[in-house]
């Protein structure tokens, strides 16, 4: 009788923990898929494709080899570090209907217009991270 009590008293503790692990189950399940969604994310955010993050850097070198003056002088006394985050912030908000766009403020050597367009498009932080960029290397 004391053995089928134990037994019993085990087995309704067993089921217990098991129904407990079943309901939890799907609430633990919830919170890691969450997490790695989220996680998923944010590298998507702080990564660019690796492709378009090439295209860029060599537009960028390409650019600074036909440039002349201030321009390459800035962009050859710029750290590897540096030109690395100036190319990811690119290789993060370049589009196809946006390469056009900046590509005539370039051209045309409207300043104005190339820093309207970065604050309409790039996010605070980006934008934070180029002028800091920037103030290293240009002089007022």
């Amino acid at each position: 009788m004391k053995a089928a009590k134990a037994f019993f008293i085990t087995l309704v503790v067993v089921l217990l923990i098991g129904a407990i692990f079943l309901i939890g189950k799907d609430s633990i399940m919830k919170d890691v898929k969450a997490t790695q969604e989220q996680t998923q994310s944010d590298s998507e955010k702080k990564s660019a494709n690796p492709i378009t993050k090439a295209i860029v850097s060599e537009a960028i070198d390409s650019y600074a080899e036909q440039s002349t003056g201030k321009t390459k002088e800035i962009y050859e006394s710029m750290s590897e570090e540096d030109k690395d985050t100036v190319t990811e912030i690119i290789a993060n908000n370049v589009s196809l209907d946006s390469v056009s766009e900046v590509q005539s403020y370039v051209n045309s050597g409207d300043a104005s217009g190339l820093m309207d367009y970065a604050e309409e498009n790039l996010s605070e932080e980006e934008l934070e991270e180029l002028k800091d960029i920037m103030s290293k290397y240009v002089t007022p």
